[in-house]
């Protein structure tokens, strides 16, 4: 897919595939990354999981919505993020 393409901001089976290619990347990365992450330094990247499980979430939803990004907004709410955060935070989960 060429950039001028996206910049027409116009939808097609080859964007959603690039699209769909792009987050099970981004996916991937994720569960790599967090494998990566000793259990000794998770306390100490609390911060970031909290990050990763927000932007995850928000991929998650971008998904959901069959990547239909270029003429609107996906985003969580800030209470979504807030108990995100939290079951990061007081669960340890992701």
């Amino acid at each position: 897919m060429k950039a001028h393409e996206i910049l027409k901001r116009s939808y097609s089976e080859r964007f959603t595939a690039l699209m769909a290619f792009q987050a099970r990347r981004a996916h991937g990365l994720y569960d790599e990354a967090l494998a990566l992450l000793p259990a000794a330094d998770r306390r100490a990247q609390k911060p970031g999981l909290m990050m990763a499980s927000i932007y995850r979430t928000l991929l998650r939803e971008i998904e959901h919505d069959q990547f239909k990004v270029l003429h609107q907004r996906i985003a969580l709410t800030p209470l979504r993020k807030l108990w995100l955060a939290w079951k990061v935070q007081a669960l340890g989960k992701l």
